[in-house]
Order: C-alpha cells, then sequence, then structure tokens
C-alpha cells in the first residue's frame, strides 16, 4: 500500500502538512474529527484515507488539501495516482559521486536519473545502512549529482547514511592484485630445476 501526505497552505501562503485528527465539536454540538497541520512535520497516511479526506476536508471543512507522494513533491489527482501504486523505476541511469576528506577519500553514493523530472535524485531505500530504521526519509533532488550527494551529508550524515566503497576502485586494486600475483608467478623459480639446467 502507497503511503503519501496531505498538504495545504497556511494564511500566510507556506505549505502545512497534515500531522493528526483532533476531536471537537461543530455548531451542533457534535464531535468532529478536526485535521491539524504543521508547517514542518509530516504524517504519512494511507492512498485511500488521502483521497477520502481531501474530498472530505474540502466539503466539511473548506480545507484545499493536496495529496503529494513525497514531502515536497508535486500535487497529482485521480488521474495521476496511478503511479503511486508502484516503486519508482529502478532502471534510472545512475553515477557514483566519490567523497573527499573527513577520511571519506574512496567512497561515496550512487546517485539517480529521472528523466522524467531531468534531475539528480536519491532514496534513502538506495542506501544500504538506512532501509532498515530509515526508510520514512524524503527523496532528495538536485540540478547535479554532486549538489545530491551534499544534501545527503547536511540532511543525514554519514552515520546514517554510510557511504560505500567506490566500485571502481575495487575492481582496478583487484585486477592489479591480479596482475602482481601473474607477474610474480612468472618470475618465480621452479623448484626442482638444477642450477645446469637454466639456459
Amino acid at each position: 500500500m502507497s503511503l503519501v501526505y496531505l498538504t495545504a497552505s497556511t494564511p500566510t501562503g507556506a505549505r502545512a502538512w497534515f500531522v493528526a485528527l483532533d476531536s471537537r465539536l461543530d455548531k451542533y454540538k457534535r464531535p468532529v474529527q478536526f485535521p491539524t497541520f504543521d508547517d514542518t512535520n509530516a504524517k504519512q497516511v494511507s492512498l485511500e484515507f488521502a483521497l477520502d479526506a481531501r474530498e472530505r476536508w474540502r466539503k466539511d471543512f473548506g480545507i484545499n488539501v493536496e495529496v503529494t507522494l513525497e514531502k515536497y513533491g508535486p500535487p497529482f489527482d485521480e488521474k495521476g495516482s496511478a503511479p503511486l501504486l508502484t516503486e519508482r523505476p529502478v532502471d534510472h541511469p545512475s553515477k557514483f559521486v566519490p567523497l573527499t576528506g573527513g577520511g571519506l577519500d574512496g567512497r561515496g553514493y550512487f546517485i539517480h536519473y529521472s528523466p522524467e523530472r531531468q534531475k539528480w535524485y536519491c532514496r534513502c531505500v538506495d542506501i544500504e545502512s538506512m532501509r532498515a530504521e530509515h526508510r520514512d526519509r524524503e527523496t532528495l533532488w538536485a540540478d547535479k549529482p554532486e549538489d545530491v550527494a551534499n544534501k545527503i551529508l547536511e540532511l543525514w550524515g554519514v552515520k546514517i547514511a554510510v557511504p560505500v566503497d567506490d566500485p571502481e576502485a575495487i575492481a582496478r586494486k583487484e585486477q592489479e592484485r591480479q596482475q602482481a600475483q601473474e607477474a610474480q608467478r612468472r618470475n618465480q623459480t621452479p623448484r626442482n630445476i638444477r642450477p645446469g639446467d637454466r639456459r
């Protein structure tokens, strides 16, 4: 089941997110569940709840609510809701962005490119160390892959988003090790050759 966000605008025009339902009395003194919003925190809800709440809150409370897949993502309507039921394609091209300094040389992150948005991104599920406990973090987007890597460092940090070794560097080291072993094997004198046998 897809989890989504419900967003609304504050009187000042800032974006706010649904966080909870609050019991209040209507003008007839009947208890009603009233939505509460926050300008920083957000609660993910099921797609079914979001679509129902959007229509109900517009009609009952006059709140213009939008449904988004990501916390800062664009709103969509019922026609655009079909992609929510599936994961984002994993065949987007990716690039390894190495980190420098701070003892992180040779390590980095895989950043993916979305042809639809023409932007680079990284999801929390793309980083092994975040899959278990930090799946709820929002997707980070930027125009350049290096900018996404910088956002990972600023917003998530290396203790949560543990960088991985550069796969090309690992492959190069392995190739160099095999070449060194082969050279050493060629230069070794066989043990069963006597001094007079060598030419």
